[in-house]
């Protein structure tokens, strides 16, 4: 019993670290578990992947290019944030301003 525990949690853990890794946060959107943590990480690493999405394209303009230049490493900070919250612990954490981005978000 104590092994199918400890799976499971491990199991949940390793899924709420795909929600903060770019494209893969798709996969647990596909495991469809409907549980809180489940849903808020998968709601604020879709705030992180958009965050890297309109950088990307910002990137890509003449003229802004320089200004998203130097925020490039932000989504990746917030990625490495919520997952060393998760890693220590703190499974529930919400991300000061991506939480309230992501309230509208509903799964």
């Amino acid at each position: 019993m104590e092994q199918q525990t400890n799976s499971g949690v491990s199991n949940d853990l390793i899924f709420g670290i795909l929600c903060y890794l770019g494209i893969l946060w798709i996969i647990p959107l596909l495991v469809n578990k409907k549980n809180e943590f489940f849903r808020l990480h998968l709601a604020q690493g879709l705030v992180v992947l958009i965050l890297e999405v309109i950088l990307g394209i910002l990137g890509r303009l003449p003229i802004i290019w320089r200004l998203a230049d130097w925020f490039w490493f932000v989504p990746g900070l917030v990625s490495a944030f919520a997952i060393i919250k998760m890693l220590t612990g703190d499974t529930m954490y919400h991300l000061p301003v991506v939480y309230d981005i992501s309230r509208s978000f509903k799964f």
